[in-house]
């Protein structure tokens, strides 16, 4: 049985690609390369062989290199929910990145506008607090308060 070592990429669907490449940025991520899907192969292998859209790519450059995929639809999909914060449907739920230190991180974000989802708790050696990103998805801070193993 494989094992997979390490996370790769996360892709959210955004509206405003500007907004969501600032928040990003909040976190250190930086981006790295944009491109236009229009048909072809990319569109045929996501099952939406008619997709047009840009797709922005964003990096956080750590121990391991770690991506968020933009997508910015010309058209939604005809299904698309618009409620706030996924936590509480089937499919994506949130977005968890780790910090050294929750309150200075959660100070950061606030001082920037970014919206806590609730206060931090401890929970399985680690502090934990969700805040509200862009297209309501929700992105999780995490600090480790006892060596990950």
């Amino acid at each position: 049985m494989f094992t997979a070592a390490n996370p790769d990429h996360v892709t959210i669907a955004v509206a405003d690609v500007d907004a969501a490449v600032e928040f990003f940025a909040l976190f250190g991520f930086r981006k790295d390369h944009v491109a236009r899907i229009d048909g072809g192969v990319p569109a045929e292998y996501m099952g939406m062989p008619d997709m047009h859209a840009d797709h922005v790519t964003l990096v956080l450059d750590c121990a391991a290199r770690f991506e968020i995929q933009l997508l910015r639809f010309d058209d939604l999909p005809p299904d698309t929910d618009s409620t706030t914060s996924n936590r509480h449907r089937h499919g994506f739920n949130h977005l968890a990145l780790r910090v050294d230190d929750l309150d200075q991180a959660s100070a950061d974000l606030q001082a920037n506008g970014v919206r806590a989802l609730n206060d931090a708790m401890t929970f399985i050696s680690r502090r934990l607090r969700f805040f509200e990103g862009p297209e309501g998805v929700t992105i999780e801070l995490v600090e480790w308060i006892e060596p990950a193993s």
